[in-house]
């Protein structure tokens, strides 16, 4: 039996837990919605955005009446979405489009070798002859950023929706990057974009799925599901080195133990650093005040500012889903072994040091 796990970024691994209702809900909404609409997918790093999203388009590639289409976040993601629309919509193309100085098919024609050619005007005159055609356009792009190539597009589209065609746009983002995004200037009209969080996975999924793959006893499941938190990367991660070390037998505690503190390093090299360096100064130090108390008023006193100052950055960690309150002004961390990192920042003796 092949390792079923997949600890890679944005694939769609063989075990794929809790999210299966969320994905036919959103093809749902969008296959009934009347009237076009965008979506934000958004979670910490390594909760499963990219893989929900792949999962949602790769169900959609089986509707006929749906046309995907995939942007790299880029700096012509207005024109590639127009080229690559109308190279889906002309199915008997057999040449790229970029190599097309135009064509006409089934009432449409566009010339792409007009200097004057307005990219917008020719996705409205596509979708409005997709719409007679009784099909619709998901667009799909990962990890969106604040950037002029976005802004235009989310512009663009906009435009289009307020025209009441079939357009669907799938963004996956880090919530503070939604955020920024969604309130830019003359982008607000973001702010009507539905989120969808990704959630923690439930740890009775967590525990029955080690249990089926491993026939290993309900304590070990349990003690895995602990490890894991609710992290979707350090369920696959977990599964994958275990699978790894046991080579076929059934898991005992010993061979769980051979691989924590690989299991540790890896969550550290391949997600938390990326997450920690992507902050601000004051966003790590309250993280570093959380690791030693997360009461909000011992944080306070520690840190030397005031309340308000305080809840502003207690926020921002909670918004970046890197904390959770959990009452009584206390918070705690959201992904496993957190605070072990949060120390190896600290250690001067670690590869992990930071100077804090």
């Amino acid at each position: 039996m092949n390792n079923p796990f997949n600890p890679t970024f944005g694939d769609v691994p063989q075990i794929f837990l809790d999210t299966d209702s969320r994905i036919n809900d959103l093809i749902k909404t969008i296959k009934n919605s009347s009237f076009a609409r965008s979506f934000f997918i958004t979670g910490v790093r390594g909760s499963g955005k990219t893989v929900f999203l792949n999962a949602v388009g790769q169900t959609l590639d089986k509707d006929k009446s749906c046309i995907r289409i995939n942007l790299l976040n880029n700096d012509n993601l207005v024109e590639s979405f127009t080229k690559k629309l109308l190279h889906a919509t002309t199915s008997n193309l057999k040449k790229v489009v970029k190599s097309v100085s135009s064509i006409s098919v089934k009432g449409l024609n566009i010339d792409l070798s007009s200097d004057s050619l307005e990219y917008d005007e020719a996705l409205k005159e596509m979708l409005i002859h997709l719409k007679k055609q009784n099909k619709y356009v998901v667009v799909t792009i990962d990890e969106i950023s604040n950037s002029e190539a976005v802004r235009k597009f989310a512009q663009v589209s906009n435009e289009l929706k307020g025209e009441k065609l079939p357009l669907f746009v799938l963004m996956t983002g880090l919530p503070d990057l939604v955020l920024n995004l969604q309130t830019e200037k003359n982008l607000t009209f973001l702010l009507r974009s539905e989120k969808i969080h990704t959630l923690p996975l439930k740890p009775a999924d967590v525990i029955a799925s080690y249990q089926k793959i491993f026939k290993c006893s309900l304590e070990l499941a349990n003690k895995m599901a602990q490890m894991v938190g609710g992290y979707a990367y350090g369920f696959q991660l977990l599964g994958f080195l275990l699978f790894n070390e046991v080579n076929g037998k059934v898991p005992t505690f010993a061979d769980l133990e051979n691989i924590t503190l690989q299991y540790k390093l890896q969550l550290f090299d391949n997600a938390y650093q990326k997450i920690f360096d992507d902050l601000s100064e004051n966003d790590r130090k309250y993280l570093l005040f959380v690791k030693d108390g997360g009461k909000l008023e011992e944080i306070v006193q520690k840190w030397g500012k005031s309340r308000v100052y305080v809840a502003q950055y207690r926020r921002r960690a909670i918004e970046r889903d890197l904390v959770k309150p959990v009452g009584h002004g206390i918070v705690n961390f959201t992904l496993p072994y957190f605070a072990d990192y949060l120390n190896q920042v600290q250690d001067p003796n670690s590869v992990y040091y930071l100077g804090y």
